[in-house]
């Protein structure tokens, strides 16, 4: 048996060409889509109708550790965006541990993270949405 390793510094994550840096510790982005592909549909009679959802647009969150600069890059985005429509860009989340790629061509900063502050290093956790969210979540190579 062969000794296998996990590396989150192989997850690299890009918006509107800026490299994400400073991620906290544990879960720091995670991907969705806003509905389900399909979904069931039951008559009174109990017969039964897949139901398929044409839409594929999602979100993407991400978690910076408070002291990043690269919240500084984004609090600058989401601002030039409230003020001028700006913010729209690519986005692309990639796991070299295997072949899982995430992007969406169209994407933007929800809104400013919320601010937290304690006797602990606190993170802010940007949402960023995206028009449609390709997903290929191929296996991990570790």
């Amino acid at each position: 048996m062969s000794l296998k390793t996990y590396d989150p510094g192989l997850v690299i994550v890009t918006f509107k060409g800026i490299i994400l840096g400073g991620f906290m510790s544990g879960t720091f982005v995670k991907a969705e889509r806003s509905e389900d592909a399909y979904k069931l549909s039951a008559g009174s009679q109990g017969e039964v109708v897949r139901v398929r959802s044409r839409r594929r647009d999602g979100t993407v969150t991400v978690t910076l550790q408070g002291s990043s600069p690269t919240n500084d890059l984004l609090v600058a985005i989401a601002i030039a965006d409230e003020a001028a429509n700006s913010g729209v860009g690519a986005l692309s989340v990639t796991d070299l541990n295997g072949g899982t790629l995430i992007a969406s061509g169209a994407a933007w900063i929800r809104k400013l993270p919320d601010y937290e502050a304690g006797d602990d290093l606190s993170g802010r956790e940007w949402v960023i949405d995206c028009d449609q969210l390709v997903m290929n979540l191929a296996g991990a190579d570790f």
